[in-house]
């Protein structure tokens, strides 16, 4: 229809022209994803000189600059305005606090991690490459977390994949240590690392999902899906067996959630909420945690309390636009932690003005990835595994943001990532209603 007008001709010869764009969008934005969280720089302190990974970022934007021209619908969801105003909201909460020097700085450090969203929302214009782009996630989970066993297991201790956590008496003095699993880079904290496992895990639930994926498989349906269920179900349990390594708390509450959401569909809310509840606590109660008291008397667990405090503080001083991006540690210059829990930071750093757009971007999510799942023609032949990759996004993300609010995740990757997905899931339900509409 729009190939009638003069802008539609146009539109149609580029897209002609431009065939090769679709795919070198994706394959650039994954790769930014994945080296992102495999942190070369890293690993490899000498590339960093060569800022591989801004000329990657780059290349990404300029090869999904053109299909925001070739199509624009994809653009106008109500997530990408949304995404918009939170990336205002944080050189405007800067300049706000008189920081209007660092406005430009806060701007780039937040599309780092922000600039993801946008990206795999240009780039992921089908299920399959939804589906891949999960599995490379997936895989580069595993790829860690083996990285950092055999990191422990060749050098003990003294690794910089081992955290030594300390063990405190009630006159908290340091009575003992034990070792808790964490990566490098941005994953370079035990809870962070827990967390991105979860999240791999979450969107391993795409393999049993009853819906192929997988056209490696050779077989009939019923050989496939055994297949993908034998697949995901042996790199899930290697995963969740690197979170008990991590002796996260929040991990362990992440599980929980987890749980809750791979039963709520077969065995209904009630039950699963009674067995996720027992689950975690049983994990407590076997020390799932490490040999660490949950109390007052732990220093770890006091300061997180008094930096929470700090945080509703902030608030309070400036309720609108916050104390600015990545400002919380100007203002607790009393202490070296920031703020556990990424909706209190944000409403310390960017305010009720930001706040809202932070929220908005994972509930509207939420309300597509669910509206998608209640829909049943979603499992039609002209958007196969839809409903599984939905499914499978939203557990993850409920997972990552039931974990965030005992982390400091507020603008982690991760995130924007699990973001763009549930955009890129919602832009491909409709494609498909436009085209089921039309017959």
């Amino acid at each position: 229809m729009t190939s009638s007008t003069p802008l539609g001709s146009i539109r149609t010869h580029l897209e002609q022209r431009l065939s090769f764009l679709p795919a070198a969008a994706f394959i650039l934005t994954t790769a930014y994803v994945l080296l992102a969280h495999l942190s070369p720089a890293a690993l490899f302190p000498h590339l960093a000189k060569y800022n591989i990974m801004v000329w990657l970022a780059a290349a990404a934007t300029l090869a999904c600059l053109p299909l925001l021209f070739l199509h624009p619908f994809r653009f106008r969801s109500p997530q990408v305005y949304i995404m918009l105003g939170l990336t205002a909201a944080v050189p405007v909460s800067l300049i706000a606090n008189g920081q209007a020097g660092g406005a430009l700085r806060g701007l780039r450090e937040f599309l780092v991690s922000g600039i993801v969203f946008f990206l795999v929302l240009a780039a992921v214009d089908t299920v399959r490459k939804m589906q891949v782009l999960a599995f490379v996630v997936a895989l580069s989970a595993v790829y860690l977390l083996s990285q950092s066993l055999y990191g422990w297991y060749r050098n003990g201790l003294e690794s910089q994949y081992v955290y030594r956590q300390h063990i405190y008496n009630s006159q908290q003095d340091v009575i003992g240590e034990f070792p808790r699993l964490q990566s490098v880079g941005l994953l370079e904290d035990p809870n962070a690392f827990a967390q991105y496992l979860l999240v791999a895990v979450g969107l391993l639930t795409l393999a049993w999902w009853p819906e192929p994926w997988h056209r490696g498989l050779k077989g009939n349906l019923k050989g496939n899906l055994k297949g993908n269920v034998a697949l995901g179900l042996l790199l899930s349990a290697y995963l969740l067996y690197g979170v008990a390594v991590t002796h996260s708390r929040g991990g362990l509450v992440g599980l929980a959630i987890l749980v809750f959401f791979l039963l709520e569909r077969r065995a209904g809310k009630i039950i699963s909420l009674v067995v996720a509840g027992g689950l975690l606590r049983c994990l407590f109660w076997m020390g799932a945690a490490g040999p660490r008291a949950i109390s007052l008397a732990d220093p770890a667990t006091a300061g997180r309390i008094e930096v929470a405090q700090k945080s509703i503080e902030m608030s309070r001083s400036s309720p609108l636009f916050g104390v600015g991006f990545h400002m919380f540690g100007a203002h607790n210059s009393s202490s070296t932690l920031t703020a556990h829990d990424s909706l209190l930071l944000c409403l310390a750093e960017l305010g009720i003005f930001g706040t809202l757009f932070w929220l908005g971007l994972i509930v509207f999510s939420i309300l597509d990835l669910n509206r998608i799942l209640r829909n049943d023609t979603t499992r039609t032949q002209q958007a196969p595994g839809l409903a599984g990759s939905a499914n499978a996004v939203r557990i993850a993300l409920f997972t990552f943001f039931g974990t965030a609010l005992f982390l400091s995740q507020t603008y982690a990757m991760t995130l924007f990532l699990l973001l763009g997905m549930a955009a890129a899931a919602r832009q491909l339900f409709l494609d498909k209603s436009r085209v089921e509409s039309r017959h």
